[in-house]
């Protein structure tokens, strides 16, 4: 789902009528400037959760960024594809760095108990890091089994 500017600006006696996708990897919570791709009018847009907040809004400025995609669906579906230099970015499918981060690696669950999900799991974990019913703690992963020791000590743990 990713939302639109439709450019209607009027260039040579004509409107414009190009659809810019403004895809959410790039636009979700994002305030700035992107280009028409076929006229390149720049328009001021802020984007809260995915909705447009304000704009989109013309300006006499340099844009920050291009869409993604643009078609004229008025027009026979000429488009323009990602990459296209000018006109749209490409396309790298990654979310803007902000949004780039590592995963949490969680050793206890809510009430203090070891859980088997966190890596790197030893060889003989078998495939997906399975132990099946077996799972000896204190011996496959002594530093988490001190931890633990370490949290029962303190009262830490709970049964509920």
């Amino acid at each position: 789902m990713c939302d639109i500017i439709w450019c209607k600006k009027e260039i040579n006696g004509k409107k414009c009528n190009t659809v810019n996708y403004l895809d959410p990897y790039c636009f979700w919570n994002w305030e700035g400037k992107v280009n028409c791709a076929e006229c390149k009018t720049v328009y001021y847009i802020h984007m809260i959760q995915g909705f447009m907040y304000i704009g989109p809004d013309e300006v006499d400025e340099k844009p920050d960024t291009s869409p993604l995609y643009a078609d004229k669906p008025l027009e026979g579906y000429t488009n323009y594809l990602p990459g296209i230099e000018g006109r749209t970015r490409p396309y790298q499918c990654l979310p803007r760095d902000i949004y780039l981060g590592t995963a949490d690696m969680v050793k206890f669950s809510a009430r203090g108990r070891p859980v088997r999900g966190w890596r790197p799991q030893p060889p003989s974990a078998g495939i997906a890091g399975s132990f099946g019913f077996e799972w000896d703690i204190q011996k496959l992963t002594p530093e988490v089994w001190d931890e633990y020791q370490q949290k029962l000590a303190k009262g830490e743990v709970s049964d509920w």
